[in-house]
């Protein structure tokens, strides 16, 4: 697949481009937002993007789970590295994380578990447009869960799952190294499009007990509000 590349200076409220450039990932469209300087919206082989420039990370990352993409021949290299589309200045390090490499991981977004189809799209699965600065016992446990579940439901027959996930960097939040933000929340968005079910979460960048996994589950309008997004699945 051709690889696209958007940049975004907008002031006011826009709707994303990737719905026209990659539609396969989206379903009814993809968000209204306010852009901020030196956004970029960007489409790989298995994922699309949008990448905030301020903290150097995403705030969107958008899948068409399928059983392919969960139960393909490609294992996991752990190939982390900078994303070549980003622009060099807006780009996390393999150095901004090393700083608190013992506490948070490079957490996924879309996870490596849902680009096996070829070695191609796990390597991308590992640039860092696609991750977060993620405290490690969330994204070992409880986000580990949530993935999971995605790819139970998304095995099931007769279905088809779109996923949105994403950090959440609320005033004031973390920043380590060369301006990498930490998220202080991270969401995930569930979306089976035969039935037009939803499912919502929104949880903070914490150490949080697997078994409270329900008790994150929230509303569309919740998550709209934490990110300034509207995500448009005609709800």
């Amino acid at each position: 697949m051709k690889k696209l590349l958007f940049v975004l200076l907008l002031p006011f409220a826009v709707f994303a481009q990737i719905n026209q450039q990659c539609p396969q990932f989206t379903v009814n469209g993809t968000p209204q937002y306010e852009p901020q300087p030196g956004d970029q919206e960007i489409c790989h082989m298995n994922y699309a993007v949008i990448h905030r420039c301020s903290v150097k990370a995403p705030v969107a990352v958008f899948e068409h789970l399928t059983v392919a993409a969960m139960t393909g021949p490609a294992k996991r290299k752990d190939n982390f590295r900078p994303d070549p589309l980003v622009t060099p200045q807006c780009s996390a390090s393999l150095a901004d994380y090393a700083i608190v490499g013992k506490t948070h991981d490079r957490g996924h977004m879309a996870p490596a578990g849902n680009n096996t189809q070829n070695d191609a799209i796990m390597s991308e699965s590992f640039y860092l447009s696609n991750m977060v600065a993620q405290l490690a016992n969330n994204n070992r446990g409880i986000w580990k869960q949530l993935e999971t579940w995605e790819r139970q439901w998304a095995a099931a027959p007769n279905t088809d799952f779109y996923i949105i996930s994403g950090g959440i960097f609320d005033q004031g939040h973390p920043v380590i190294g060369n301006g990498l933000g930490m998220p202080t929340r991270l969401y995930k968005i569930i979306i089976e499009k035969n039935s037009k079910q939803v499912q919502a979460y929104l949880m903070p960048n914490a150490a949080l007990p697997v078994a409270d996994l329900p008790k994150y589950q929230v509303p569309m309008s919740a998550v709209e509000e934490a990110t300034g997004m509207r995500f448009n699945l005609g709800q």
